[in-house]
């Protein structure tokens, strides 16, 4: 029998990781987390990642997670080291992804004593998770095991149940730490049922209303794991009065889908209006990158909206939501597709020939125009290899990336949940981490420096491949009305910077390569996908 921790309440924790799927843990070291460490790196069933960062090992387990669409468990030690999992945990929450945050912590007698690395830990992410837990120290009793047990086993229904989300698990531990001996644990596995389909009146009731409308658009926002999903929207696209629009986070790409929504809607007149506007309109996802989509519904709302998914309050981004249809999309439209009716209509036409006629203009323009970040966006997006995965930042990246089409089946990831500027590295290497495949990133220069610790650590891919668009600093704030006509504009939000890249890759032993015009980088590009040996930085200056 292996020896593992004498703590029996991290004992019960860990068996019951491993009986709710658990594969992975990522650990930031400390001494409070000891017994954690020792229980879960002892258990052969799961694979520990140690990452000294505890913001980019946040990032990092939801990377990973997004990846294999487990839950991943992030370990810390007391103190402020569980504050640094903010940032994370909050995208995790607004993306439905389960990370399973455990802090370890003092004994509950010393907080607020003066004591050294103590802080009221218990709660303290409460606006970023689905539930907060408490585990006591001392578990010795009959009782207290099978609080213990109650308590770990719901942390995980609820993570895993309904709305995915994260949960966070406090657990107070007492000197000795580090001691160990041989312990046999079988804990009882709590398993959830759920019930997900709608009744067949129900169903019926909103296949009527589809039928009955004119023009139905059907929108959706980031989301992953959508084969069963595509499978329902591509058969819908055979009616001509549904347009489907996605975005490319959605990941919902087929011939028939508008995936380049943004300049589509931004280019409707008032004249086309009536055109474009829908009478029915069905969305589902995490939210738009589109302001201009946003903009569009909200001044001509249709006369039904319908947002379809597992979410805790009502999803009313466009002003105009009459219902709020409880259940996953995939399986909502599975339901409702062998009832839907044909019907003669161009309004899928009318997107499609739009979407159309705007691609072409773009390509024009990029034929005459000299070197800019438009460019080597066309460029890389059109050299990204099929079947891989594709990792892009906030700001510019994300919306430049957003004009183009992929002609090639490629998974789409982006930190939308909050949108924060930090942590898209980070995310990106946990994701390559578990991906046999190539991972690209595609991160603007002030993003990848913020999170530049992303590299620190010795989990990179060797087949991940890491492109900064160097434009100097914050350039989507040149883009924005506002700070642009402010005398504030260069100093205070475009901020920018003079690092060298190449050094930063050297520091961190990446193969390194700079391209400075659209020549050195197609060299570039070729150079960067023959590579799979080590983790490649290419900077593109712009």
């Amino acid at each position: 029998m292996n020896q593992t921790t004498d703590k029996q309440v991290v004992r019960t924790l860990v068996s019951l990781c491993v009986e709710h799927g658990v594969e992975h843990v990522v650990f930031s070291p400390g001494s409070r987390n000891a017994p954690l460490i020792i229980g879960f790196n002892r258990e052969e069933r799961i694979k520990c990642q140690i990452i000294v960062d505890e913001r980019s090992a946040a990032f990092f387990a939801l990377g990973m997670a997004q990846k294999s669409n487990k839950p991943v468990v992030l370990v810390c030690t007391s103190g402020t080291a569980l504050l640094n999992y903010a940032p994370a945990v909050a995208e995790a929450y607004y993306q439905h992804i389960p990370l399973v945050v455990v802090s370890a912590d003092r004994p509950q007698e010393w907080i607020d004593q003066d004591d050294s690395q103590t802080i009221r830990q218990f709660d303290a992410l409460h606006n970023f998770v689905k539930k907060s837990y408490q585990l006591p120290g001392d578990i010795s009793t009959k009782d207290a095991h099978w609080f213990a047990n109650r308590i770990v086993n719901d942390a995980f229904i609820t993570a895993l149940s309904g709305r995915k989300a994260p949960v966070h698990i406090n657990l107070s531990l007492s000197e000795p730490l580090c001691e160990t001996g041989s312990f046999f644990s079988h804990e009882r596995l709590i398993s959830p049922v759920e019930t997900e389909r709608l009744e067949d009146k129900t169903v019926h009731l909103f296949a009527e209303k589809f039928n009955r409308s004119k023009k139905v658009m059907i929108l959706a926002g980031f989301m992953h794991d959508t084969k069963q999903l595509q499978l329902s929207l591509d058969e819908i696209t055979r009616l001509p009065f549904v347009s489907v629009l996605s975005e490319l986070i959605a990941n919902i790409p087929s011939e028939n889908t508008i995936t380049t929504p943004e300049p589509v809607f931004a280019s409707i007149t008032e004249n086309e209006v009536s055109g474009f506007q829908p009478d029915l309109l069905i969305s589902f996802g995490g939210s738009l990158v589109s302001k201009s989509a946003k903009q569009f519904l909200r001044k001509n709302p249709p006369l039904e909206h319908w947002y379809i998914g597992k979410e805790e309050t009502s999803i009313d981004t466009f002003q105009c939501l009459t219902h709020r249809i409880d259940v996953r999309p995939e399986l909502f439209f599975e339901q409702l597709l062998p009832l839907l009716q044909p019907k003669e209509s161009n309004y899928q036409t009318i997107y499609l020939a739009r979407e159309n006629e705007l691609q072409l203009h773009q390509d024009n323009l990029l034929q005459q125009s000299g070197w800019n970040d438009l460019k080597a966006f066309s460029l890389l997006m059109g050299a990204i290899p099929g079947n891989s995965d594709l990792h892009i930042s906030n700001g510019m990246s994300i919306r430049l990336a957003q004009r183009f089409k992929l002609n090639k089946p490629i998974s789409v990831y982006a930190n939308r949940g909050t949108s924060g500027i930090d942590g898209s590295t980070s995310t990106a290497a946990g994701s390559a981490f578990l991906n046999p495949g190539v991972t690209t990133l595609i991160s603007g220069d002030l993003s990848f420096l913020y999170d530049s610790n992303a590299l620190w650590n010795n989990y990179l891919s060797p087949r991940l491949k890491m492109v900064v668009i160097n434009n100097g600093g914050g350039g989507i704030f040149r883009s924005l009305n506002g700070p642009s006509k402010l005398p504030e504009m260069n100093t205070y939000f475009e901020t920018p910077h003079w690092i060298d890249f190449e050094k930063l890759a050297a520091l961190y032993s990446l193969k390194f390569l700079r391209a400075t015009d659209e020549s050195t980088l197609k060299a570039s590009i070729e150079m960067m996908y023959s590579e799979n040996e080590i983790p490649l930085l290419l900077e593109v200056i712009v």
